[in-house]
């Protein structure tokens, strides 16, 4: 992405790219997967286009994202998968804090936030049916 010259380019790239990694995010390690449809708030995706227009700013996302799947390691499973995801989270960090400016970040989930409630959204299936069904009278 850094090589891309045109900044719409940039940050339609970046945009998809930073909504990918953070929807990956709020699926690691989350039972509501199997429950229910989990997917990105969308003022949590408006804030990603918003703020989204720079290469230290997809640096900024992808290090806010890989700190929410590192918090949901489990740290006592010692298993070779769970080291490597936590190594490759580690990396990721790393590259961020190499190539990005982590001091000027703008966060994209801050649980101090007035009205924090979580990052995703799970509708359960009779939920969404329901607003299908509703939504087809009109």
């Amino acid at each position: 992405m850094s090589a891309l010259k045109d900044n719409a380019a940039l940050q339609l790239s970046a945009m998809c790219s930073v909504i990918g990694f953070g929807t990956l995010a709020l699926c690691y390690n989350n039972i509501q997967v199997f429950k229910a449809g989990v997917k990105l708030r969308p003022g949590l995706v408006a804030k990603i286009v918003d703020r989204t227009t720079t290469m230290s700013d997809v640096y900024n996302a992808f290090f806010e994202f890989a700190s929410l799947m590192k918090s949901k390691v489990e740290m006592h499973d010692t298993n070779n998968a769970t080291m490597k995801t936590l190594s490759r989270l580690n990396e990721i960090q790393e590259i961020c804090r190499k190539f990005g400016l982590l001091n000027n970040r703008k966060f994209y989930i801050i649980k101090s936030e007035q009205g924090y409630n979580y990052p995703l959204e799970s509708f359960p299936i009779f939920r969404a049916k329901a607003r299908i069904s509703n939504f087809n009278k009109f």
